[in-house]
C-alpha cells in the first residue's frame, strides 16, 4: 500500500516525539515493502540526505488551504496514494474536503496529545506570569482573571468545531490510548464509532540485561518549562530526598526557559546536575529511576524508552495512557497529582530498596516489549486491511 505522511515539520528523529515516532514508523513500513510518502511544509534546516522516504513540500504556508489543498488532491492522485495518516489533523483537517470523493484513498488522523490539549490547564497558563509584584503587574493579573471563562470558551468551541470537521472528513480518528475516548467525549458528543487507539511504537529496542549495577541515579529526561512539563516540581522533590540519599544524584537532561531559574533555585542542594541537551540513551543506561511531573502527556514518551533501559518510572498520575504504561507498584510507581512529598515518599521507598529496583527493572524490560516497533506496526497494517476491504 502507498502510504502518506503528512505534518508540518519534517521527521528529524531527535526534535521531538511526533518526529520520532514517524521516522521509526516510516522506516518500518518501508522494510514491510509499503512505499512510503511524506508531506510537509518546507523546512529550510539541516536535513539527513539518508532518510528512505521521499519528501516532497506544500506549496504554500498551512494557512493558504485553497492552494495547499489543490496541490494534496494532485498529489494523491499522481502517486496513487491509499493511505494518508495524517499526524497533525488539528493543523491540517481543511485539507480533507479536497480529497473525500477519491475512490480508494483512506485518511487516518492521529492525535499524539491529550485530547483536550490545554483546555484542563488555561487558567494556570493563563495566570502564571513573572514580575507581578508591581502594581501594574497586579492590576494585568486581575485583567487576566475577568478573561479567562471567555477564553476557555473559546477554546472549547474552537476543539468542538475541529473535532467535528476531522470526524466528518477522516475514515478513522487514531487516539494514543482508548482511555482517552472519555476526554475526547467531553468535547465531541456525537458518535466515536471511528475512533481506534495505538499506542507509540519504542523508540529504542529493549535492551539485555549486562549485569553492570545500575546507578544510583533519578533522571528527567525533556524540555525544562514551566509549562506542562513543571520541571521545577521535581527540584522540589529533591530538596525531600537529597540530605537522606546522600549517595544518590538528580541529573536533568534538556533545556528550556526555566533551566536558569532552577539552577539558581537549586545551589543551595547537593547532587542536581542540570546536564543540558544531550542524547539521553546512555543517561537511560546509567539511571536507576525515570521521574515525569507533567501535568499531562499525550504518551509520555520517555517512559517507556527508560524502560527499555531497565530505569522505573515515576510519574504524576495526571493522564489517562500512564496506565497503559504503568502498572503501579510493577512497572513503576504511580503518585496522585500533584503533591510532591507522596512523591518523594514514592521515590523514597524505591531509593531504600534495592532488591526491589532489580525486580522491577526486570519486570518493566518485559513489559515494554509490548511497544517494540514490530508490534505496533502489525496494528497499524490491521487498520489498513480493514480499511481496504470496505471497498469491496
Amino acid at each position: 500500500m502507498n502510504i502518506l505522511f503528512i505534518y508540518p515539520k519534517m521527521f528529524h528523529p531527535y526534535p521531538g516525539g511526533i518526529e520520532r515516532v514517524s521516522e521509526l514508523l516510516c522506516r518500518e513500513f518501508l522494510r514491510r515493502g509499503h512505499p512510503v510518502f511524506c508531506l510537509h511544509v518546507r523546512d529550510e534546516g539541516h536535513w539527513d540526505d539518508s532518510f528512505p522516504a521521499p519528501i516532497y513540500y506544500f506549496p504554500c504556508p498551512i494557512d493558504e488551504i485553497e492552494q495547499n489543498g489543490a496541490f494534496y488532491r494532485s498529489f494523491l492522485e499522481e502517486h496513487r496514494i491509499d493511505i494518508v495518516i495524517n499526524q497533525d489533523p488539528l493543523a491540517y483537517h481543511k485539507l480533507y474536503a479536497f480529497s473525500k470523493d477519491l475512490q480508494g484513498v483512506h485518511t487516518i488522523s492521529v492525535i499524539h496529545n491529550y485530547p483536550l490539549g490545554i483546555y484542563d490547564h488555561l487558567f494556570e497558563l493563563i495566570m502564571w506570569s513573572k514580575g507581578e509584584k508591581t502594581f501594574m503587574g497586579k492590576a494585568r493579573r486581575i485583567a487576566r482573571v475577568v478573561k479567562v471563562p471567555m477564553i476557555k470558551y473559546q477554546f472549547r468551541q474552537t476543539l468542538k468545531n475541529s473535532y467535528g470537521d476531522i470526524l466528518a472528513n477522516t475514515d478513522l480518528l487514531c487516539l494514543l490510548s482508548s482511555k482517552f475516548i472519555p476526554d475526547l467525549k467531553r468535547i465531541y458528543s456525537k458518535s466515536l464509532d471511528r475512533v481506534i487507539a495505538i499506542g507509540n511504537p519504542n523508540v529504542y529496542p529493549v535492551q539485555e540485561e549486562t549485569g553492570r549495577p545500575k546507578k544510583k541515579q533519578i533522571l528527567y529526561v525533556g524540555r525544562v518549562e514551566w509549562y506542562q512539563k513543571r520541571v521545577e516540581r521535581l527540584v522540589d522533590v529533591w530538596k525531600y530526598l537529597y540530605k537522606d540519599f546522600p549517595d544518590w544524584e538528580l541529573v536533568i537532561v534538556g533545556d528550556g526557559p526555566i533551566r536558569q531559574e532552577l539552577e539558581q533555585k537549586s545551589q543551595k542542594m547537593e547532587r542536581i546536575i542540570f546536564a543540558g541537551y544531550q542524547e539521553p540513551e546512555p543517561f537511560y543506561r546509567d539511571a536507576s529511576i525515570l521521574c515525569l511531573t507533567s501535568d499531562f502527556e499525550g504518551w509520555g514518551m520517555v517512559l517507556t524508552e527508560a524502560m527499555t533501559f531497565g530505569a522505573i518510572p515515576v510519574v504524576f498520575n495526571s493522564f489517562a495512557a500512564v496506565t497503559d504504561i504503568i502498572e503501579d507498584g510493577r512497572t513503576g510507581m504511580l503518585v496522585p497529582p500533584f503533591s510532591c512529598k507522596r512523591f518523594a515518599r514514592k521515590l523514597a521507598v524505591l531509593m531504600r530498596d534495592e532488591e526491589l529496583r532489580a525486580e522491577m527493572s526486570k519486570t518493566c524490560r518485559k513489559f515494554v516489549q509490548r511497544f517494540d516497533i514490530q508490534n505496533i506496526a502489525e496494528q497499524w497494517e490491521d487498520v489498513f486491511a480493514r480499511l481496504k476491504a470496505k471497498e469491496n
